[in-house]
């Protein structure tokens, strides 16, 4: 072999060796890509940008954080979020789907990034505030339009909502995210936050390609009922523990904590370790059912913030960081929380996903409200602040007892199996909610009981060519592929988690 024959082998086996590294690297990213974590990942830059806009310092160029201005839009976004939440789930119904209209994977996230520097770096977004006012509205809209783009696509991958996964992967999004744009200076800082709407949706469009667009079989209206109850229980019971949080956060003056105005920040970011810290003691534990438990101990954890508050002046910062930090995990337990009953049928994603961003919004909302109109009479503040915390403490407090009883209300919803009572009872519902024939409803029946195709056959005294045909006909009314789909259907879509 010739000098020059010898280094062209040598390079082509270089190249052949990179050829192959590239491929165990692509490999491992493509598998880290598809991990039980990962799908996590889009929607938890939406929840990071919303809070990096709001909660950093320097994200607004031209206008300090705590501007009243500011504050007016912030509140818009918000209300214009739960607005638009429910109005869709509203509009869409049981039968319809955002996802339905593919172009607003792309067109909602491009929109949030123009509208999020519009408002941040135009020198007259601020100095004329309708301008501001109308694009923190607008922004609120098409954050609620991602919200349910990303419920609906949790539904068709059949996400889990495991809280050692979403609470890892959000935790950990936040701290990188809103501490990225803490560190840096003013004009990245703001484009950071812009781009990770754009990035939440290129998430988005990536995850569709894999063609999945098959949603959970909803139950019969009646059957769902009472994971509806358990839903607006839960709803209500944090949408009052989301206005004292924030009540307590907007209450305490901010020009008393050691770092002032970035309180905020730490504040989320404090939510985020705490988040990191259930998640560790979640997988730890190996405890199926905690994310049921851990609520009731975030109310317990926020009577604690407001006794702090109340105790001493040099406890005003821990009181206001678990405060802040207690308001963004409400969100991500309640999408726990609801994206488990929308798995199982009893909801749609649309409103699923509304209930849990909605109503953690609007308590937020009403809290930073109430506390504003204190900021605007200081006397009456100081006259009633001390009482209106006492008083949320007593409401807190008495709220866990309904809570608790929520906990063992939806751990029979998602694990306990149904009574052969309750089977009968939703084969009754399914046969009235998809119009199934006399004939479909006897061996739809008889299905729930275990029959086979033979047995079926033999009992009816018809052949099991016809006995299959029935079963496709029914499969094909409840939009349902095969038999162990239907059996899971009539048992309520249960099992453990």
């Amino acid at each position: 072999m010739t000098e020059n024959e010898g280094v062209g082998a040598f390079m082509g086996s270089q190249s052949e060796d990179r050829r192959e590294q590239g491929k165990v690297a692509e490999g491992s990213l493509a598998r880290l890509a598809k991990g039980p974590a990962a799908k996590y990942v889009g929607f938890a830059l939406l929840l990071a940008w919303h809070y990096a806009l709001w909660f950093v310092p320097h994200a607004f160029v031209q206008t300090e954080l705590l501007d009243e201005r500011v504050t007016v839009s912030w509140l818009l976004n918000l209300g214009a979020t739960v607005l638009f939440l429910f109005l869709i789930a509203l509009l869409l119904g049981r039968k319809r789907h955002l996802s339905s209209y593919p172009w607003l994977a792309w067109a909602a996230p491009a929109l949030t990034t123009a509208a999020t520097l519009a408002l941040c770096l135009a020198p007259f977004s601020f100095t004329a505030p309708g301008v501001a006012y109308a694009l923190s509205f607008f922004l609120g809209a098409t954050e609620a339009v991602m919200w349910i783009l990303w419920g609906e696509r949790y539904a068709c991958v059949k996400a889990n909502f495991s809280i050692k996964h979403i609470g890892t992967v959000f935790g950990f999004t936040l701290l990188a995210c809103v501490g990225t744009t803490l560190l840096l200076p003013p004009v990245a800082a703001t484009a950071f936050v812009a781009l990770l709407p754009l990035a939440s949706g290129g998430l988005l469009v990536l995850a569709r390609r894999d063609g999945t667009c098959s949603f959970p079989a909803l139950l019969p209206k009646h059957a769902a009922g009472g994971g509806f109850k358990s839903m607006a229980v839960v709803c209500a019971i944090s949408f009052v523990a989301s206005f004292a949080s924030y009540f307590l956060a907007a209450v305490i003056p901010w020009e008393v904590l050691p770092t002032e105005v970035s309180s905020f920040t730490f504040g989320i970011l404090g939510g985020a370790v705490l988040m990191l810290a259930i998640a560790g003691i979640c997988i730890a534990s190996k405890d199926k059912v905690n994310i049921f438990k851990l609520y009731p101990w975030l109310l317990v954890f926020e009577i604690v913030a407001f006794s702090l508050f109340l105790a001493d002046k040099a406890l005003y910062f821990p009181s206001f960081v678990a405060a802040v930090g207690i308001s963004s995990i409400f969100e991500i337990l309640l999408i726990m929380y609801f994206g488990i009953l929308m798995s199982k049928g009893y909801s749609t994603p649309a409103m699923a996903f509304s209930f849990s961003g909605g109503c953690v919004r609007a308590g937020i909302a009403f809290g930073n409200t109430l506390a504003v109109a204190y900021e605007h009479a200081p006397a009456m503040a100081l006259a009633v602040a001390p009482e209106t915390c006492l008083a949320l403490i007593c409401v807190l407090a008495a709220l866990l007892i309904p809570l608790v009883r929520q906990e063992f209300s939806i751990v029979a919803l998602t694990a306990a199996p149904p009574s052969k009572a309750e089977v009968d009872e939703i084969c009754a519902e399914v046969a009235e909610e998809f119009s199934l024939s006399a004939r479909e409803r006897e061996i739809l029946g008889l299905i729930a009981r275990g029959y086979t195709t033979s047995t079926i056959s033999t009992k009816l005294v018809i052949s099991p060519y016809t006995v299959n045909t029935h079963i496709r006909h029914i499969y094909e009314k409840m939009q349902i592929h095969k038999r162990s789909e239907l059996l899971n259907y009539i048992n309520l879509q249960r099992s453990d988690f």
